[in-house]
């Protein structure tokens, strides 16, 4: 079919050895999405079980990158977009986007008349004094921790803090694709993407975060493109205590509250 099949929404997503986060990634995506690519980097744990389990009726790829290299990820993802047309956005397995209606939330891109917006982000780093427990995967995720950095656009300069979702053929994104030269618009109505980033802190975000670092490409460390992920793990946690003192409560914000309504308001 030219021009590729017309699916209304698809997200696409790389993933490597991604058996903790992975449940709660699917049961909440495959609410808000008509379809789903996911793309196996070279996975050694359950990841390709899970996606099967909670994601029967999504595609399992297998990546031709086997090497975490941004460009290289990146370019593969740009060519699985010019397979299909309609609304497209690329998250990793850290990253879930959250707005209160899918169904308004997808017609207001339509409505609003542009072809690519930035979804702003939430880092979600956990309050060291609030006394969290490990999460249960019978709850969302995005239901149980509600601390967390909103990275606000400063205009007049350029907004690199959102993920992308768009509508053109590809993406055409820079490295890390937080921006693209195609036009686009910061979604400013109540929609996020909460990236869980220091948060869940515990033993089994701490080994996630430092499988990736060895599975870099040289190219990559060479041109300083993923190199966080070469943390140790002393390193890690003096980069998560640097982000607790930036930390807020999210059910104090007003955007937050209208997505959460029933973690802000107790007698919802």
């Amino acid at each position: 079919m030219k021009g590729g099949l017309f699916i209304n929404t698809t997200l696409i997503s790389h993933f490597y050895n991604e058996e903790y986060l992975l449940p709660w990634w699917l049961m909440h995506h495959t609410k808000l999405f008509d379809h789903g690519i996911l793309i196996n980097r070279g996975s050694t744990d359950r990841s390709v079980e899970i996606c099967r389990l909670f994601a029967p009726h999504w595609e399992i790829r297998n990546s031709k990158v086997l090497e975490f290299d941004a460009l290289l990820v990146d370019q593969e993802v740009m060519e699985i977009e010019k397979e299909i047309r309609g609304w497209k956005m690329v998250l990793n397995t850290t990253e879930f986007l959250c707005c209160f209606d899918k169904e308004a939330f997808f017609s207001s891109l339509t409505a609003l008349e542009q072809n690519m917006y930035a979804i702003r982000t939430i880092l979600m780093v956990d309050d060291p004094t609030h006394g969290y427990t490990n999460p249960r995967y019978g709850i969302p995720l995005v239901k149980q921790r509600y601390h967390g950095i909103i990275l606000h656009p400063n205009p007049p300069a350029p907004y690199y803090g959102g993920r992308l979702l768009h509508n053109y053929s590809h993406g055409n994104y820079w490295a890390g694709r937080h921006w693209s030269p195609h036009p686009f618009t910061v979604y400013m109505y109540p929609a996020f993407v909460l990236k869980f980033f220091y948060s869940p802190w515990n033993k089994a975000m701490k080994k996630r975060k430092l499988q990736i670092g060895p599975t870099l490409s040289k190219h990559s460390i060479q041109h300083d493109l993923g190199t966080h992920h070469l943390a140790t793990l002393d390193e890690l946690e003096k980069k998560y205590i640097h982000f607790t003192t930036s930390t807020t409560d999210l059910r104090l914000i007003p955007e937050y509250q209208v997505l959460f309504p029933d973690l802000c308001f107790p007698n919802y």
